[in-house]
């Protein structure tokens, strides 16, 4: 007897909940919603991955240079295996040229985020075709 009394409260419990939500409808729409934005988010990640496996295939091909860059913000902007994929807005500083700002989008280890601050210059490839394609080496944060 204790087993349908169970049973009977669970549906009644249920019922409750499924009355204090938004209508199906609402929550279908904000779940698309959501899934908009994750794809939207993936495929700004995946585009990031791509920028930085070119800039560091270009820093081994020889099309890349190394140039000094400094941060001049960064953001979260997702993560991928644990890891924070980070928004960085730079200052560009080429050889016997003018600065320039750049944006770039690269994984960062939890480990390293700590490390990582406004302000820092470290080393960057820059692909010599595409200057707004940059793979920060965060080795060399100074």
């Amino acid at each position: 007897m204790g087993v349908f009394k169970s049973m009977r409260d669970l549906q009644k419990q249920a019922k409750d909940i499924e009355r204090s939500m938004p209508p199906a409808a609402d929550r279908m729409r904000d779940a698309q919603a959501r899934m908009a934005n994750m794809n939207q988010m993936m495929a700004a990640q995946t585009q990031a991955a791509n920028s930085a496996a070119s800039a560091a295939a270009g820093m081994a091909g020889g099309t890349s240079v190394r140039r000094s860059v400094t941060i001049t913000g960064m953001r979260q902007v997702g993560m991928i295996n644990f890891d924070l994929m980070v928004q960085f807005d730079l200052t560009v500083m080429p050889d016997g040229m003018p600065p320039y700002p750049a944006t770039t989008q690269q994984t960062v280890s939890q480990m390293q985020i700590g490390q990582i601050r406004p302000g820092m210059t470290l080393e960057a490839a820059v692909d010599q075709s595409n200057p707004t394609s940059i793979w920060l080496d965060l080795t060399t944060i100074r």
